[in-house]
């Protein structure tokens, strides 16, 4: 018998327009899915969704120069957790990391991080950092998809999908939303994030196979083959065990 895979679908949201944000989620709703939103800026859609219990609600900060976050660590994650003041998981912008990053977001309460990306890979595991944040590697995601030249046929990667490990998928709504195919394309239309329209949408699409096509695909395939969907949160509470093993942080000691 086929054992049951969890799936996480997360977006990180980068600053994409409500339409986009809307379309996502629309997307999610089809399907029954609590999704993971890692959140970049003010959005009346993300606020309804976390309060209606539609999403699950995180952080993306923008640690990178030229942030619109802040000028400072410290200032980057006051932004966020402003948008996001109960969160407990996070995703910093391009995967940028490192310790005093992470020491930095788990002193603010942070408890589980997916900042890292391991693309189609098997046997993914959790990852207990010394600063005691508990990793959870992404599976998959879709720029660093079409920058492998990779096939948007679910069917061409329907392996690695089902292997074991971890599982989490990573969509960006802006991509959804005009169903990217690849930089070139993104490259074009990039400047329409943060305003594109259902209007400015339904002309722009890309209409082959592209983001939004293998989304789909994949969460059909997925509920049809009889796996199930959880947000991050979920996933974690669903784990006990991971919990237990991840690292207590240690509080360097002053010298004598």
């Amino acid at each position: 018998m086929l054992q049951s895979i969890d799936f996480v679908l997360t977006a990180d949201v980068d600053w994409a327009s409500e339409y986009c944000i809307e379309h996502f989620l629309r997307i999610a709703d089809m399907f029954s899915l609590k999704p993971t939103l890692f959140v970049t800026h003010e959005s009346p859609a993300i606020r309804k969704a976390g309060s209606d219990g539609r999403a699950e609600l995180a952080i993306h900060p923008n640690f990178l120069a030229g942030s619109t976050h802040g000028t400072s660590p410290d200032a980057v994650i006051d932004h966020v957790l402003k948008l996001v003041p109960d969160a407990l998981a996070v995703r910093c912008h391009r995967y940028f990391g490192g310790a005093k990053t992470e020491d930095a977001l788990a002193e603010r309460g942070l408890r589980y991080d997916s900042n890292v990306c391991r693309h189609l890979q098997p046997d993914l595991m959790p990852e207990p950092l010394a600063s005691g944040l508990l990793r959870l590697p992404v599976f998959f995601e879709d720029d660093v998809h079409w920058d492998r030249g990779l096939s948007w046929d679910f069917a061409a990667h329907a392996a690695a999908f089902f292997s074991p490990g971890l599982k989490i998928l990573n969509f960006h709504p802006f991509f959804v939303a005009l169903n990217v195919p690849s930089a070139s394309f993104y490259a074009r239309h990039k400047r329409h994030i943060p305003t594109l329209t259902a209007q400015q949408a339904e002309l722009l699409r890309h209409p082959g196979a592209g983001a939004e096509t293998l989304l789909i695909m994949s969460l059909e395939a997925i509920l049809a083959a009889g796996h199930r969907f959880l947000s991050l949160g979920e996933l974690v509470e669903d784990n006990p065990a991971w919990k237990q093993s991840s690292r207590p942080r240690v509080t360097p000691q002053p010298a004598d």
